[in-house]
């Protein structure tokens, strides 16, 4: 007969209850990111904070050797005009983090420009070296937001918009 691991129905089996401190001490801190994100909230609604919408596309840039051009799409969706500025950089990996390099091997057109609000802007991106394509090459694309010294005022925070847009040329 197969034993069973149940207790009769008479037994009384020890149950531990947890220490109160440990209820106190999850508690504590619950109630501590709850005040901590209410204050970061007041702050807020008490500071004004500005950021420009910019938007782009595509999200990631492929030319070839035969063909070493290809275009990106700035957009401004906010209400105020915004300048822009747009580089690019050679990007390689090493120990798992990305470097930056300046380079001549691909340029911008216009590499800085302003848009009014709503506006688009179509940017030119070409590559000018001379040297055959015999690997992959990567680059970033980066397009910042450029601050206005005339938007600036006391109190307020100004968001800077920066896009890294990955470009390939095989």
């Amino acid at each position: 007969m197969p034993t069973s691991s149940r207790r009769p129905s008479g037994t009384a089996r020890a149950c531990r209850k947890p220490s109160s401190t440990v209820y106190s001490g999850e508690f504590l801190t619950m109630r501590f990111r709850v005040i901590a994100a209410m204050l970061a909230f007041a702050c807020l609604a008490v500071t004004d904070v500005g950021a420009a919408s910019l938007r782009v596309s595509p999200v990631r840039l492929e030319a070839s050797a035969a063909q070493p051009t290809t275009t990106l799409r700035v957009w401004n969706t906010d209400k105020a005009a915004v300048k822009i500025q747009v580089r690019v950089f050679r990007w390689t990996r090493k120990n798992g983090e990305d470097i930056l390099t300046p380079t001549k091997d691909v340029v911008v057109s216009p590499p800085i420009s302003s848009l009014k609000p709503g506006a688009e802007n179509l940017i030119r991106i070409v590559r000018v070296a001379t040297t055959p394509i015999t690997e992959r090459e990567a680059y970033r694309v980066l397009v910042d937001q450029l601050p206005d010294p005339k938007a600036q005022k006391a109190g307020v925070v100004n968001v800077l918009v920066r896009h890294a847009i990955p470009l390939y040329f095989e």
